[in-house]
């Protein structure tokens, strides 16, 4: 493991490491809601949300047969390493990290509605700053995940874009005829000259000349 990261074992038999910046992150919090409480239900939110923007890549690197080598977590962004990707296979995998984090948004919100005002209320204390975590917090690291910079993922997952438009494209560009053999050729020419020969013994037999056969 790299200088200054604390080895967190293998997760799935993949190496993962913490930066020290993630502890800013934590202390951020605890500044943000000043209550120790809510920093450590946010805290273990906000490391469960790194976790899952993490292992977003790792699905979709497992899915294109990418090799995962390790997972590097810091302050506002990880680090999913490969043995080696491919351009586009970097682009899909960028994005795995945002969308897994799109995913707990969704769901966030999704308890918010189900749960309703009641039992919101209740449930204040322990729901609020996971809450915080998984919708306010995740917009923003969203954002800074795409920004199309190094070493953010938007660094590579913009370049899906012109790469699913050029796909686009050769899609809709006209399949070129299929090249005919010897033998299929000399067998079509040998169809045009017979139906050729037909067309015109009836255009003479229609005008009273004699035809070919006669």
């Amino acid at each position: 493991m790299e200088r200054d990261h604390w080895n967190l074992g293998a997760w799935g038999g993949i190496p993962v490491a913490m930066h020290w910046t993630v502890l800013l992150s934590f202390a951020w919090l605890y500044l943000f809601l000043g209550s120790l409480l809510d920093t450590a239900i946010a805290a273990t939110a906000l490391l469960l949300l790194f976790v899952a923007h993490e292992f977003g890549h790792v699905l979709v690197m497992r899915r294109r047969r990418v090799p995962v080598e390790r997972i590097m977590l810091n302050g506002l962004h990880g680090r999913t390493e490969a043995t080696y990707a491919g351009t586009r296979d970097q682009a899909w995998i960028a994005w795995g990290g945002v969308g897994a984090q799109l995913l707990i948004l969704a769901l966030a919100y999704a308890v918010w509605v189900a749960l309703g005002t009641a039992q919101l209320h209740q449930a204040q204390a322990l729901y609020a700053p996971a809450f915080l975590v998984f919708t306010k917090l995740n917009i923003f690291l969203i954002i800074i995940a795409l920004l199309p910079i190094g070493p953010f993922d938007g660094a590579a997952a913009w370049s899906l874009l012109p790469m699913l438009r050029a796909s686009l494209k050769r899609g809709k560009q006209p399949k070129k005829p299929p090249r005919l053999t010897e033998a299929q050729r000399r067998e079509l020419e040998a169809q045009s000259e017979k139906t050729a020969a037909e067309l015109i013994n009836k255009v003479r037999q229609k005008t009273g000349e004699p035809s070919e056969d006669a």
